[in-house]
């Protein structure tokens, strides 16, 4: 790590991988997308948001402030139970060998289900099942499943992970079979909604970013199957509470998505109700409501020098009189020329041109200084 102290810096602190840092603008957004949370929490029905932003926008930080939002605040971390999938191959990646008795993408049910038990974590599965009596487990088709994992035993975890597991285990875990079709994972699901609302929690939030590699990568066949999983959840939650009203904790979607996929969903919609006048895409595509969508706005020049005067003073080693020393106000604003308004590209650049300018022995770093520098890497205004 280099040494910045003649800069007033402890660190580097553009860095696009750690989402610590405090919220620059995004004030409009976050208050919309944040008041469309708190509605949701309270109401009893499932919602499907979109978050839509070009690549670089900030998609994946807005959802981990959602996640430490819901997660520490003290309104909801005992009301919502959420999680997040950051990457592609979390959800999308190659699944276990175990499920081969439907094609792969037919049982994309079975393998949200076991990876959300996954990312949930051993650990705090057992701590919110610890939050519910076993008497009350009873009501449960999986009631087993629930009580071993509240008992941490090695079973149930390799149950819902979709481990094949020996037939004592199967035994007594009451199930006839390891988990390995996507009905019987959907069930899972449903079931588990059912224990946490006895342990409390409201809601189910379940964060999913690069939306995009559905449409961008998948073929029509397999998106409609991945996004008919979506629907069906969507579906079967109202047949659920009207069998019993109550009993279920609501499951949330939020969706992160580039402008350019979801125009490729929405054409396949199209494209689709030309050829059949209905199916494919468009029942998941029908299910998300116009007020449920927040776009992220490009960064403005303000909005970038706000950036990067809070990053720095995140890594002060005294207070500054000038925020965005050692820049220069036109190193700011040539940086943020070539960010085309996306602050990934914004800190990226500002992290080689802090470093590199540390390097020379700059004392102020000026336009003309990050344009020599960026232009080495050829990065500069076209």
């Amino acid at each position: 790590m280099a040494n910045l102290d003649s800069f007033n810096l402890k660190e580097n602190p553009f860095d696009i991988f750690s989402h610590r840092h405090k919220m620059a603008d995004r004030k409009e957004e976050w208050k919309k997308m944040s008041d469309a949370l708190s509605s949701a929490f309270k109401e009893r029905y499932p919602r499907i948001f979109v978050l839509q932003g070009d690549y670089g926008s900030g998609k994946t930080y807005m959802l981990e402030q959602i996640y430490s939002w819901v997660s520490e605040d003290e309104n909801w971390k005992k009301q919502v139970l959420a999680i997040s999938f950051l990457s592609t191959n979390v959800l999308f990646g190659p699944r276990l060998s175990v499920m081969e008795t439907e094609p792969r993408w037919q049982k994309f049910g079975l393998s949200l289900v076991t990876r959300i038990f996954d990312n949930i974590g051993r650990e705090k599965l057992v701590n919110v099942l610890k939050k519910v009596a076993s008497k009350n487990l009873k009501e449960l088709k999986f009631e087993k499943v629930f009580l071993g994992i509240k008992n941490d035993k090695d079973e149930a975890f390799s149950y819902v992970s979709g481990q094949k597991i020996p037939s004592k285990d199967l035994k007594t875990l009451g199930v006839g079979s390891t988990l390995s079709d996507s009905p019987t994972g959907l069930r899972l699901f449903f079931d588990f909604l059912k224990a946490i609302k006895i342990a409390k929690y409201e809601s189910f939030l379940v964060l999913l970013d690069e939306f995009e590699y559905i449409p961008s990568v998948l073929g029509e066949k397999k998106i409609t199957q991945i996004l008919n999983t979506f629907r069906e959840i969507f579906d079967t939650f109202g047949m659920c509470l009207d069998k019993e009203p109550g009993k279920y904790a609501t499951p949330l979607f939020v969706f992160a998505i580039s402008p350019g996929g979801w125009d490729r969903l929405e054409k396949l919609e199209k494209d689709a109700l030309k050829r059949t006048g209905g199916g494919g895409v468009a029942p998941f595509m029908e299910r998300i409501s116009k007020r449920d969508f927040i776009e992220l706005k490009p960064f403005s020049l303000n909005d970038s020098i706000e950036l990067v005067s809070m990053r720095l003073s995140e890594a002060r080693i005294k207070p500054s009189g000038d925020p965005i020393f050692p820049f220069t106000k036109d190193c700011v604003e040539y940086i943020h020329k070539l960010s085309l308004n996306k602050p990934r590209n914004l800190i990226q650049y500002c992290k080689i041109v802090l470093e590199e300018s540390h390097e020379k022995g700059l004392s102020r770093i000026d336009g003309n200084a990050a344009q020599d520098i960026l232009g080495k890497y050829g990065i500069s205004i076209t």
